[in-house]
Parts: structure tokens; C-alpha cells; sequence
């Protein structure tokens, strides 16, 4: 009869944790060890630190908002002269040694802008000390007789100036109603604008009784009838060259088939 063997069993091997003195801290690879406790700023340094921030910005609220120190000192006024420059410093009224940051450019651009002779206007300002206003006036293109009062317009139809009588170089302008509204109007100065210097030059006078009518009346008699405001810089470049032909009638209202009579 064969013996029975008992199983053998491998010997247990008791796991002992480390003592808690013997534990480390682990550390994630790539970043140094924090130290386990960090200083502490005391509460007098952190108040200090604040005292001083808030005296510095209330400083610096003081200079920039109530200060004199970067205050108004200087109006420049640019692209006008005489009566309209010292209109737009006047409706401007901008107080010396307002401080620049409570300057409200929005506001004198609004008020400068009531002025007629005034087409665009810019306020700046140019620290430490200095608003700039660049005007830009509107220029005459024709006059206009309206109400009893003689009228310069610009190209936009716009009346901006009463004269008592036509400056040299501005034609006198006959419609119904000289408006910038009005399609005769912006019709007759859109053709005024394209005219080639010479026929320019010698434009005494036009008439537009409709958009589509515009004429033109030069010194010495000589009529040009353009007709409508479109394909204007065409017409002007037809009656540049045809101009010094002969008659007293050149119409360009037409500019591929132009009649000379």
C-alpha cells in the first residue's frame, strides 16, 4: 500500500506596514517638492500692501479726472480760418484746464456740427494738454437765388453761406427749388462737377427744369445742353473735344451721336 503524502503549503509571508515614520511623500515626476508649509505674510503687511494700492489709484483718479496738472491749455482749430475758426472755437466753448479724459468730444462734434459751413469736423485729443479740431468746410459749386437772398451750395445740394453778390468762378444755378433733396438740384451740381476746367471756367450760369434738362449757359452766349446727370464723365470728355469747333449750340445730351449748331 502507497503512503499518502500531505500537501505541502508555501510558507505566508506576513506583510508589515511601514511605521508611519518611515512613510514618504511621493512625488509626481517632473515637479519639484512642494515644501510642506509656506510662509504666512502677517496681517499688517497685507494691510500696508492694500493702504498703499489705494492711495496710489485714488491718486491717480485724482490726476487723470480733477487735476489741472493734464487740463485744457490749448485749442488747435485746423482747416478754417477767419469767421469760421473763431465760430467753431466759440460753439466749441471748451473750458481751459478741463481735464482731457472728462472732455467730451462727442458732444462739441455734435454742437460744430449745427454750423452750415461746416461739411465734417473731428475732435481729438493730444495729451498732455491739447484738443484738436480738424474742420472740413464745404466748398461753393453754384449759387442760388432763394427767398430774396443770393445762396452758395456745395456739391451736395447743400445752402451753406448767403452773399450779396456771385464770387468769381460760381455759376448761377436755375431750378425750381434748390434743395439737397431735390433731384434737379443734385442733378444740375453732379454736372457742374465733371465740366473739363475750360468749359468750367467759362460757366456762367444753368438751368435745370428737370433732372433730365440740365443746360449749361457760358460766357460769350455758347449753350451746351447736357441733358441728364448720367454717364456724365463721358459728355465731359465728348465736349473736351468737340469744344473748339465752331456754333453756338453744342449738344452732348447724347454722347455717341453729338450735335453741333
Amino acid at each position: 500500500m502507497t503512503p499518502v503524502r500531505a500537501p505541502v503549503r508555501a510558507p505566508v509571508r506576513a506583510v508589515i506596514p511601514p511605521s508611519k515614520h518611515a512613510r514618504r511623500r511621493r512625488v509626481r515626476p517632473g515637479r519639484p517638492a512642494l515644501p510642506s508649509r509656506l510662509p504666512r505674510l502677517s496681517r499688517r503687511v497685507v494691510a500696508g500692501v492694500l493702504a498703499a494700492v489705494a492711495v496710489l489709484a485714488g491718486g491717480l483718479t485724482w490726476l487723470l479726472l480733477f487735476s489741472p496738472v493734464l487740463g485744457v491749455r490749448t485749442v488747435e482749430v485746423s482747416g478754417s480760418q477767419g469767421d469760421t475758426a473763431a465760430a467753431v472755437r466759440q460753439i466749441a466753448a471748451i473750458e481751459q484746464g478741463l481735464p482731457l479724459l472728462r472732455l467730451d468730444a462727442d458732444a462739441i462734434t455734435e454742437r460744430l456740427r449745427a454750423l452750415p459751413q461746416v461739411e465734417s469736423i473731428t475732435v481729438e485729443r493730444s495729451w498732455p494738454s491739447t484738443v484738436r479740431i480738424t474742420v472740413v468746410e464745404r466748398e461753393a459749386v453754384a449759387l442760388v437765388a432763394s427767398d430774396g437772398a443770393q445762396w452758395l451750395i456745395d456739391a451736395n445740394g447743400v445752402r451753406f453761406a448767403q452773399v450779396t453778390e456771385r464770387p468769381a468762378g460760381i455759376p448761377l444755378l436755375e431750378v425750381e427749388r434748390a434743395a439737397a433733396d431735390d433731384r434737379a438740384t443734385l442733378a444740375a451740381v453732379e454736372v457742374i462737377g465733371a465740366l473739363p476746367t475750360d468749359v468750367r471756367s467759362r460757366l456762367a450760369r444753368v438751368t435745370a427744369e428737370t433732372p433730365e434738362s440740365v443746360v449749361l449757359h457760358l460766357s460769350g452766349g455758347r449753350i451746351v445742353i447736357w441733358g441728364s446727370a448720367e454717364d456724365s464723365d463721358r459728355k465731359a470728355l465728348v465736349l473736351a473735344a468737340v469744344f473748339g469747333q465752331p456754333g453756338k449750340t453744342i449738344d452732348v445730351s447724347s454722347p455717341s451721336a453729338v450735335v453741333i449748331r
